[in-house]
């Protein structure tokens, strides 16, 4: 399986908080909640500059509401930890925010073949007026190793769809891989919508 793939979302759990160690010794404290930033478990402190270089990464405590729709297509590589990445010709994405009975959003996700997605996992949110960071973590299975990855879509809503469409997959953990089957831990990369915009577009049956 391709490198790439590794970084493709699988099956979600619930978000994972608390105290861990960046591996240096030192503690990393979670964000306060209600803090409106994304927290380091989801961009680690690592990388968050790379990032941040490659997208927008909004915050704030009044996000607005992004339930819906919408289709990227064109999509560009913008930001990547791997040296000489040349990623190209990737199909189109469809992505869904999904508003639950009990106000909380689920996500769905289908680029070419692959479809995925839970009602299990909260979407977190933040930003302020139209602008928003929108997050979550997924854990999963590749090339027979356990992973956790984090989602990270960024943009600004509009009646027809997100402008400045920009989104990011970071490897979070993964098991043992002693021969480099998938790219290493604090791996990400950030893609944008090829003309910056991602239109409302229903695409999921009922």
């Amino acid at each position: 399986m391709k490198r790439f793939f590794a970084l493709l979302l699988v099956v979600f759990t619930s978000f994972l908080s608390g105290c861990m160690s960046d591996g240096s010794g030192t503690i990393v404290l979670p964000e306060p909640e209600g803090s409106g930033r994304v927290p380091s478990s989801i961009i680690p402190d690592a990388i968050r500059a790379g990032i941040e270089s490659s997208m927008p990464i909004y915050s704030g405590t009044t996000p607005p509401d992004i339930s819906g729709q919408y289709r990227a297509n064109s999509l560009k590589l913008t930001g990547s930890s791997i040296s000489g990445d040349n990623l190209s010709n990737l199909a189109d994405v469809y992505i869904a925010f999904i508003r639950e009975s009990n106000g909380t959003l689920s996500y769905r996700e289908k680029q070419g073949n692959s479809q995925s997605g839970s009602d299990n996992v909260i979407v977190e949110i933040v930003g302020s007026n139209n602008n928003f960071t929108a997050y979550f973590e997924a854990d999963g299975v590749s090339a027979g190793i356990s992973t956790k990855q984090s989602t990270v879509i960024s943009g600004t809503l509009t009646s027809s769809g997100i402008s400045n469409f920009n989104y990011a997959f970071v490897m979070l953990k993964k098991d043992s891989d002693p021969t480099g089957k998938l790219v290493p831990v604090n791996t990400y990369r950030t893609f944008k919508d090829g003309d910056g915009f991602a239109e409302r577009y229903t695409w999921l049956s009922n």
